[in-house]
């Protein structure tokens, strides 16, 4: 039993009786002399804090019943067991699911597993891997180049640096040409290519592997044995 006083009763741990503890703190009290701010002797009360936090208030509620400063006083009381961890573990799904309706429980169709699987085949692009959620279609009408959820993969720097300098052609052909409107999507999507050029070096430099080489003990053993014989020589 999870009782924070015990003591050995033949062949058994049995609790001590709480009148028994708090004739203890009182005596103990009144031989200390303490007394509180009106001269009156002071008395302790023991609370069952161990008990209230596994079947009663939360720990921030019980550190205000039991007047302590600090949750982490209150927590110092706490006896949490494997069974409980799972007990509060499937209650709190419990609640959840009864917040929802069934049908998100229920088994998918192997359809519905299959378009699942098919929805992360088609997050892989050419620049990277695309990141909006499952079930949401492209809202950007596949121009990655200009889509926030585009994860850039360093690898490809290579193919968008291509793709930035041809936007830079088509933007001298758009502007010679006088075609306005293309003038302002193509700078639209320069800055956005910009942007992912930046993030794939940003990764880039990130994962860069630092070598640092072998260690190399032949200076540290000389400095070692030099010591060791300017000690034998002070001897």
């Amino acid at each position: 039993m999870p009782f924070l006083f015990q003591r050995r009763c033949g062949p058994e741990d049995r609790a001590i009786p709480r009148n028994y503890i708090y004739t203890c703190l009182n005596d103990a009290l009144a031989a200390s002399g303490l007394t509180g701010p009106g001269n009156e002797q002071l008395r302790y009360t023991p609370h069952d804090v161990t008990d209230a936090l596994r079947s009663g208030p939360p720990p921030h509620i019980a550190a205000r019943i039991c007047g302590h400063r600090t949750v982490d006083t209150t927590l110092g009381y706490a006896a949490i067991y494997p069974e409980d961890v799972i007990n509060h573990h499937r209650s709190f799904i419990a609640r959840r699911r009864a917040l929802r309706p069934g049908e998100e429980y229920r088994e998918p169709t192997a359809q519905e597993w299959q378009d699942f699987l098919a929805h992360f085949e088609l997050r892989k692009v050419a620049l990277g891997v695309c990141a909006r959620d499952f079930g949401t279609p492209c809202v950007h009408e596949h121009a990655c180049i200009r889509c926030p959820v585009l994860r850039p993969d360093p690898e490809q720097m290579p193919r968008l640096e291509e793709i930035h300098a041809n936007l830079l052609d088509r933007l001298q052909e758009a502007k010679e040409s006088g075609w306005l409107g293309e003038v302002a999507a193509i700078e639209a999507s320069l800055a956005a290519a910009e942007q992912k050029l930046a993030a794939m070096r940003d990764l880039a430099a990130r994962h860069t592997t630092v070598h640092l080489g072998m260690p190399d003990l032949r200076g540290v053993v000389a400095r070692i044995d030099s010591e060791q014989r300017n000690e034998d020589a002070k001897g």
